[in-house]
């Protein structure tokens, strides 16, 4: 990240040279304010938001139905999620984009929503499978025995008490979908442009430094959900 960071303010920066001559903001200001960044930045990250936010409402249920049917068979499930995943990516893009076609939805956003839920849900089930496995069931019992409704255990007892699982999985699908490149390129039929596309656009004939530039802007909000989740998922509160 220092070398990214560098790199992104630097002029001329070649081997063998340890430091670069000169330093200067303009390439930063003018990848920032490029307008097709900006919406590539704002379309990527509208749509990895969507993406997660319906993985974990997909990932719930079938997560604490797989957490109780035992161990073997759980982990069975969630192994079968993966095996798309284990496809090449291009292969796997080129099957999901076929789909998307027959259903009239290549090129939309909402086909590359569905889309990056099937290389996105095999984790963000694989997280909340293990947590509900790990949690005491117990308290939802005593909840209800104290006369908490369906609704205020939900509220009041389960999510509290997963909180952390819920956002390690919302930090891993978040960053699954806003890393996918071949994924969106095939099933948004290059209508939907999202800022990692920009990035692997600019590695074949961009400058270094605005190379660095979006580099940094690809990492920093993967990076800070991350950081988020692993602080949140350490705290016993």
């Amino acid at each position: 990240m220092l070398v990214l960071g560098v790199q992104a303010v630097s002029v001329r920066w070649f081997f063998p040279e340890v430091i670069p001559h000169s330093l200067t903001l303009q390439p930063l200001r003018s990848t920032v304010t490029d307008p097709n960044v900006a919406s590539s930045f704002v379309t990527g990250l509208c749509l990895s938001l969507a993406v997660t936010s319906v993985a974990i409402v997909l990932a719930w249920p079938a997560a604490r139905t797989l957490a109780g049917v035992g161990r073997g068979l759980g982990a069975a499930v969630v192994g079968v999620l993966f095996l798309p995943s284990l496809l090449p990516a291009v292969g796997l893009a080129m099957g999901v984009d076929v789909m998307l076609i027959r259903l009239g939805l290549a090129g939309t956003f909402v086909g590359v929503l569905l889309a990056h839920l099937v290389p996105t849900l095999p984790y963000v089930v694989a997280v909340l499978t293990a947590a509900f496995a790990r949690r005491d069931q117990r308290i939802e019992a005593q909840a209800a025995t104290l006369g908490a409704g369906p609704l205020q255990r939900l509220r009041l007892v389960t999510v509290p008490s997963m909180r952390g699982a819920l956002m390690v999985g919302a930090a891993l699908g978040f960053v699954v979908s806003w890393s996918q490149y071949t994924m969106t390129l095939l099933a948004g039929s290059g209508r939907v442009v999202t800022l990692t596309m920009v990035l692997f656009a600019a590695l074949s004939g961009g400058s270094p430094s605005t190379v660095a530039v979006l580099s940094l802007l690809v990492a920093l909000p993967a990076g800070a959900l991350l950081a988020a989740a692993g602080r949140m998922s350490g705290d016993p509160s």
